[in-house]
């Protein structure tokens, strides 16, 4: 019997294991959960180098599995200008125009996260506001849910995107607005994207963020630039947390033609799914509706492939022994999504997922269910935009509105559940706070049922769930300290904090005084 690195005792164990759902005391070593249950049972492991640390009744749950993250993605993000903050279209710009000194003489100005459902003006940044930043420097600002951006004209000049490209906005008069969406923002994406050597170097930052908030995994949606980059972190040993890398569909004829399957790769880095847009989102009006937008009567959102096609992508993944993971936001996409997948006959354990399916009807929940097709939801989006008044009841109107992110009758149905944060923002407990706090009932869980959702949720979503999820014996030693007790204070969670993220074993992120 090997010794423990590390035993935790006196500590509110939420195992997330239905048949022992609280212990006391656990022992990690090697990599993996040598025990769990009463304090003597877990320190029956120490030796006399083990690290034996009390808690005083701290809640440890297992790590938690952001299973729909773009976190190699946000290294790309480091250096960009920051407008989350802003709070008017105003602020936005006077902020872009203290940021142009960043941009060298012939460099670009990139800005993220700017939210005009949070501005007085309510309304897109456009050409004409980025002009007035510069006439001399190509500006891009990225919207929060990075399915749109705004450039000015000098960087329209660059891009060279031909009027009548789906999702470049014009005027009546053929004037362009600057505003670029789906495939328009691909030929933005193309000219801008960074090597995969840089975003290796800015991975460090971006994953040691997401460990400080108990993140140990990621099922992160991945490029060809994306996929390099990991591989170059992980050589170079700066791999510091799980990956399940979910590759964009253009990538599948490679993946097939190599014959790379499920599960391809170790437990630090592998291969999970192949990711497919069905339609865009609600804050760009791209999400697929059946009835109209209630702020723009003339538009029902876009499907960005016509159904065979999709139909014909879907049974390209399934062929090469892949899950499909499925963005559809909108009732119409989702309802495209499910006929797709219905039409493989995909045997039970496929566990083809849609991603976000925001607008789901019961109708849809119930054949998911029959398909075994996986809910992968952001319950962070609820608390961002799905508030009474806010931008999802003025896309929706209030009845609508009332009926997303239904997650109480998903599990009610049976459905298979997982949690992630899409980065808006990354943050397990804000998205366990919404859902556990959300203004509607039907998106109402417990903490139990929310927590299972960012754990065993998400590791069951990777066919993991027999060594991630939960803290069983000889499962991987990944779980969260947390300061604060979601049980006791459901209201507060999101004011919570991590006060330590321990992967395979170790602390990796935040501090635990040993006290013995």
């Amino acid at each position: 019997m090997r010794d423990a690195d590390l035993v935790l005792v006196d500590a509110e164990i939420h195992t997330m294991d239905p048949e022992h759902p609280l212990a006391k005391g656990i022992a990690f070593g090697g990599g993996r959960i040598l025990g769990v249950g009463t304090n003597a049972q877990a320190e029956k492991w120490a030796g006399r180098t083990t690290e034996i640390i009390e808690l005083g009744r701290k809640v440890v749950v297992p790590g938690f599995i952001d299973a729909h993250a773009h976190l190699m993605e946000s290294a790309a993000r480091v250096s960009n200008l920051d407008l989350g903050g802003c709070v008017s279209l105003a602020a936005a710009v006077e902020t872009l125009r203290r940021g142009v000194a960043r941009a060298g003489p012939q460099g670009w100005l990139v800005a993220d996260d700017w939210d005009e459902s949070r501005w007085p003006e309510g309304r897109y940044l456009t050409r004409n506001d980025l002009d007035r930043v510069s006439d001399t420097i190509p500006i891009a600002a990225v919207r929060v849910d990075r399915h749109m951006a705004s450039v000015n004209s000098v960087a329209l000049r660059v891009l060279q995107i031909p009027l009548g490209t789906r999702g470049f906005e014009a005027t009546a008069s053929g004037a362009p607005t600057g505003v670029l969406k789906e495939d328009a923002l691909e030929r933005m994406w193309d000219a801008l994207w960074p090597a995969p050597e840089r975003l290796a170097a800015g991975f460090e930052t971006v994953a040691g963020r997401a460990l400080s908030l108990g993140i140990t995994t990621v099922h992160d949606v991945v490029g060809h630039d994306e996929i390099r980059a990991y591989q170059i972190a992980r050589a170079a040993g700066a791999l510091p947390l799980r990956a399940n890398l979910l590759a964009r569909d253009a990538l599948l004829p490679h993946l097939a033609a190599v014959g790379l399957m499920r599960g391809f790769g170790d437990e630090w880095l592998r291969l999970g799914g192949v990711k497919v847009f069905s339609d865009g989102s609600l804050g760009a009006r791209t999400a697929a509706l059946e009835e109209p937008y209630a702020d723009d009567p003339l538009e029902r959102g876009m499907l960005i492939h016509p159904p065979i096609e999709l139909r014909n992508i879907l049974a390209g993944i399934s062929a090469a022994g892949l899950p499909s993971a499925v963005h559809a936001i909108g009732d119409r996409a989702i309802a495209l999504v499910i006929e797709s997948i219905e039409s493989l006959a995909p045997d039970a354990g496929a566990r083809h997922r849609i991603e976000h399916a925001e607008l789901l009807h019961p109708e849809q929940i119930a054949r998911m269910a029959r398909l075994g097709i996986v809910a992968s939801c952001q319950p962070n989006f609820v608390g961002n935009w799905s508030l009474p008044g806010g931008l999802y009841e003025r896309r929706l109107g209030p009845e609508r509105n009332a009926l997303n992110n239904p997650y109480r009758e998903i599990l009610r149905r049976g459905v298979a559940l997982a949690f992630g944060s899409d980065g808006m923002p990354y943050g397990p407990l804000e998205g366990i706070h919404w859902s556990v706090n959300a203004p509607f009932q039907g998106q109402r869980l417990t903490v139990d049922q929310a927590m299972s959702a960012y754990t065993l949720g998400g590791a069951s979503a990777g066919f993991e769930e027999g060594a991630k999820g939960s803290l069983v014996s000889g499962g991987v030693a990944d779980a969260v300290v947390l300061d604060g007790n979601p049980w006791q204070a459901p209201e507060h969670i999101r004011t919570m904090r991590v006060s330590a993220t321990i992967l395979s074993g170790r602390i990796a992120k935040g501090n635990l005084a040993s006290s013995r």
